[in-house]
């Protein structure tokens, strides 16, 4: 079983997700990582992942995340992260079902300006009010992050408080015997 950390851009999975691997003694991975290195292996070219999503196009780009997805969780003591959204995709939900799903929760107006101060994401290049379609995003995502979580954790906090918080949530998810 692995960990994988869910929920919109922005809201740390990427931050805690390393901290959560060395507590438990699992090795991470960031997802949009994982594409952004995949990409260079078949192209050459070092592109971070939003130059990826503009150079591929949404569809090659989801293909080849759920591609990746699906590789990262035939592994074992893994903490996964995932780009905002991979988890609205078809299919996901079975592929998560047997791990240990984390949504890591910040309220709406703490991700827009996290966001904000990031630059706007590729997907939103396009948008003449990108706030305002990042904040219909981002109502659209939450049902979806909150459906698949085993685990819902504020991450409103030091990254290391938030880490002590779950850990023991955490732990019980993984001693429990797989279905």
């Amino acid at each position: 079983m692995s960990v994988v950390l869910i929920g919109f851009k922005g809201c740390g999975k990427s931050t805690i997700g390393p901290l959560l691997a060395e507590k438990i003694g699992f090795s991470f991975h960031d997802l949009d990582h994982l594409v952004e290195q995949r990409h260079f292996e078949e192209t050459g070219e070092r592109q971070g992942f939003r130059e990826v999503f503009r150079a591929r196009g949404e569809d090659s780009f989801r293909a080849l995340e759920n591609h990746l997805l699906r590789e990262q969780l035939g592994r074992e003591d893994l903490v996964l992260a995932l780009g905002g959204g991979t988890p609205m995709a078809t299919g996901v939900d079975s592929l998560l079902a047997p791990h240990c799903v984390v949504y890591l929760r910040v309220p709406e107006n703490e991700i827009i300006e996290r966001v904000r101060a990031d630059g706007w994401p590729a997907y939103l290049e396009n948008e003449v009010e990108p706030e305002e379609a990042l904040r219909l995003l981002f109502k659209r995502r939450v049902p979806r992050y909150e459906e698949l979580a085993k685990l819902v954790v504020e991450n409103t906090r030091a990254p290391e408080e938030v880490v002590a918080a779950v850990l023991p949530e955490i732990r019980a998810v993984l001693s429990q015997p797989e279905s």
